[in-house]
């Protein structure tokens, strides 16, 4: 016999199954895991949404500029980077109005000037002469070969404040000629350094690098320094005393210009650094100092170490000199004195920005046979 259920016997039984899994569903509710699990995924929809909401009104143009990507500008730039960002976000308080995309426009802006190069160089003529009378259209600076279109900023500048770096190589290889390596190093103090304007420290390197005198103004001081300077010198480092002279001293900024230089009294010989030549250059030319390196010998005599002393002095736009005695390198300095007070000074807008080393030129256009010391080039940004 067939067995029929009525409406009713129905409707009992889709009752006892709906208990049955409402219970079910409350013991599930009960669980922690359970409910923690809601929780969560409820938190991840709402963020999920905020997110979306956020893009699409990126979007429709409601943020212009609301990412920015932090850098540190180097010595050879101007830095010119504003931030503004509404109190209100930082500290707590209302945010912009968001149905007024004016109003969030102006409250997320940020303004980033574009870096400038500044460069410092004098001009001589064949004899070493400095030629002082140049101007603006006489110039043609090449930034990576390519013509930089405007010089922002171009001035004759005299009388310069000097920021000095004195170093002195106290290895064994220089041992016969200490005596006159100190005695070139007090000319240059007598003749050039002026008390009260001018600041300079004393280093000296053999085996180790040594700190005889912090930047001072007090000649008398760097004189003691000069006198006092020695170390064991069984090994020379040479390129980690240069390197630490330009990262180390000078890092304080200025609010008046000033030259930074480095006379280094050297026979070139490296046998104990950590760093290379390139990276002694490239920390010059960030720091924006021009290195004088001086070797004591005779002019017809060429020392090994006279071909690192010249490229050094080429690629930082200073000078490389050769002194038999004292006699004659207070003849160099009495040239030298004149030449570093005296420089040409021009910033410009770099016509690449990408960051990295950037090669620098510059050159003259005039009918005199004229020469420019000038650093041969720059690095972008903190590369």
């Amino acid at each position: 016999m067939q067995q029929v259920l009525s409406f009713a016997d129905q409707s009992s039984v889709g009752g006892g199954c709906l208990h049955r899994i409402l219970k079910t569903g409350r013991r599930l509710a009960d669980s922690s895991f359970v409910q923690r699990s809601t929780l969560i995924a409820g938190v991840l929809l709402a963020t999920s949404g905020v997110m979306l909401a956020g893009v699409g009104y990126w979007v429709s143009g409601g943020f212009d500029y609301l990412s920015a990507a932090t850098y540190s500008v180097p010595a050879g730039f101007d830095q010119g980077r504003n931030v503004h960002m509404p109190s209100g976000l930082l500290a707590g308080g209302s945010s912009p109005d968001a149905a007024n995309p004016s109003s969030l426009n102006a409250a997320y802006t940020i303004r980033r000037n574009v870096p400038e190069v500044r460069l410092q160089f004098t001009v001589a003529d064949e004899r070493g002469r400095l030629i002082p009378d140049l101007s603006v259209s006489d110039l043609r600076i090449l930034d990576d070969h390519v013509p930089v279109d405007h010089i922002k900023q171009f001035e004759r500048m005299s009388d310069l404040p000097l920021r000095v770096g004195l170093l002195l190589d106290v290895s064994d290889s220089m041992k016969r000629a200490m005596e006159q390596e100190k005695s070139v190093a007090l000319a240059f103090l007598n003749r050039v350094v002026r008390p009260g304007t001018d600041r300079a420290f004393v280093m000296a390197f053999g085996d180790t690098v040594q700190i005889f005198q912090d930047p001072t103004s007090v000649v008398a001081d760097l004189i003691g320094a000069v006198k006092q300077a020695k170390g064991p010198g069984d090994e020379t480092e040479f390129f980690d005393a240069v390197y630490s002279g330009c990262v180390n001293q000078w890092k304080a900024a200025e609010n008046t210009p000033v030259h930074r230089v480095m006379i280094v009294i050297s026979d070139g010989e490296d046998t104990g650094s950590r760093h290379m030549l390139n990276d002694v250059i490239a920390a010059a030319q960030r720091s924006e100092i021009q290195i004088y390196t001086l070797n004591l010998h005779l002019r017809k005599r060429p020392y090994s170490g006279d071909g690192v002393l010249q490229k050094l002095a080429d690629e930082t736009g200073g000078r490389f000199f050769i002194a038999n005695n004292a006699r004659e390198a207070d003849a160099i300095f009495s040239e030298l004195e004149q030449e570093l007070r005296t420089q040409y000074y021009v910033s410009f807008r770099p016509p690449d920005e990408l960051p990295g080393y950037h090669a620098l030129q510059v050159e003259v256009q005039n009918p005199r046979k004229l020469m420019v010391h000038a650093r041969h080039g720059y690095y972008a940004l903190n590369q």
